[in-house]
């Protein structure tokens, strides 16, 4: 089989600068190594290939909506609950243009860098293109029901084909009988969880604004009762020992770090959503520092500022220029917890020996190449189109 040996500026992954200037030898989509030039000298029956730039493994997208992506960039509306009413709803009203916003889903990814994608779905229509795709995606059917319609959800878990994860939507859009049969069912699990104060409180007391918006949609159910604790904690006592992702936390409380530490769920911090919906002090770092899982995700195309992809780079660059993080912790974030979160084998997004889920290039800006990556506004190539 063909070999191809690349030399380039540098390499990086999630511990850093592996080599610079740096050289990987590949066989069709394996790694056979990576290090030096020197190191890995020239192989026989290789072809050279010089890549001025700095090459990484690809990222990983942990929570996206691809069949919202049709719409493109909505400014922000007044309150979440009536971006809810007014921009998403209408959107899956129209089912005839699933499978058009889904392709350019899928398109808007690849071309942010991403090849490993955890993606939410509204239908199975949309999961099958998202399965059907040249991405390595995990599909989580989105569920909505409560109070007595949580028998039809349910029988809609235990129906669905074996090959789709599920996502009760939310503590305020799904009842406990619909987690629990989510977590017993052998399945990926994902949730949207403490995204809004409004959903806490509701979680606790049944009470709020979340009850209003819930009646104005014809969703209130008399027949449901308040779960009487913070969402976090209910979610944690259901999943036991059940892994899972959970989307946002962007309302957490001190004792939740250890709880979340000790637990299998991942957080998919999606940053420049929250900061969409006004959300400020997001505890990630905190996070980080108790040992809690935390990848990220980019949640829809209408909460961007970025119409052109759908990129992670993009969420770590921002990350980046807020909060001055390691950026180590950035990379780790954006490979291997949501590779981990999604069932992918970690090394799809290293420059570990193994099996690649593809190659990018950045641009040299000069100086550090880690800061490279995270300083720059660019997008980087897939190394494909450079061979």
């Amino acid at each position: 089989m063909p070999r191809n040996l690349l030399h380039t500026t540098a390499i990086v992954d999630y511990r850093g600068v592996i080599a610079s200037p740096g050289a990987i030898l590949l066989e069709d989509d394996t790694i056979i190594q990576a290090g030096t030039p020197q190191e890995i000298g020239r192989p026989e029956n290789a072809s050279v290939t010089q890549i001025d730039k700095i090459v990484t493994p690809s990222f990983v997208n942990t929570h996206t909506h691809l069949d919202l992506s049709g719409a493109g960039i909505v400014p922000a509306c007044s309150s979440f609950f009536s971006w809810v009413e007014e921009v998403v709803l209408p959107i899956r009203k129209e089912t005839a243009l699933i499978q058009e916003s889904v392709l350019q889903g899928i398109e808007l990814l690849s071309k942010g860098g991403t090849s490993i994608v955890g993606d939410i779905s509204g239908t199975q229509e949309a999961a099958m293109l998202v399965q059907d795709s040249s991405l390595l995606a995990t599909t989580f059917i989105e569920l909505l029901g409560t109070g007595t319609s949580q028998k039809e959800c349910v029988e809609q878990i235990q129906q669905l084909p074996e090959q789709f994860g599920v996502e009760p939507h939310s503590p305020y859009s799904c009842g406990l009988n619909v987690f629990k049969e989510a977590f017993s069912s052998g399945r990926p699990v994902a949730m949207h969880l403490a995204e809004t104060l409004e959903e806490v409180e509701y979680a606790k007391n049944r009470s709020g604004e979340m009850t209003a918006f819930l009646q104005r949609m014809g969703a209130w159910n008399e027949d449901e009762k308040a779960w009487g604790n913070h969402p976090i904690d209910v979610v944690l006592n259901l999943a036991g020992d059940t892994p899972c992702i959970a989307a946002h936390l962007n309302y957490i409380e001190d004792a939740h770090l250890q709880r979340l530490a000790e637990s299998k769920m991942t957080v998919a911090y999606c940053p420049r959503a929250s900061a969409y919906f006004g959300h400020t002090g997001h505890r990630w770092q905190e996070m980080l520092e108790a040992g809690v899982h935390v990848s990220i995700g980019t949640d829809s195309l209408l909460c961007l500022d970025t119409p052109d992809r759908i990129s992670v780079i993009d969420e770590l660059r921002f990350l980046y220029k807020r909060d001055c993080p390691d950026p180590l912790d950035l990379l780790s974030m954006g490979t291997i917890h949501g590779a981990t979160a999604l069932g992918k084998d970690q090394s799809l997004v290293t420059l570990h020996t193994g099996e690649t889920a593809g190659l990018l290039a950045f641009e040299v800006l000069g100086g550090s190449p880690l800061l490279n990556i995270l300083e720059s506004n660019e997008m980087p190539e897939w190394v494909h189109h450079l061979i």
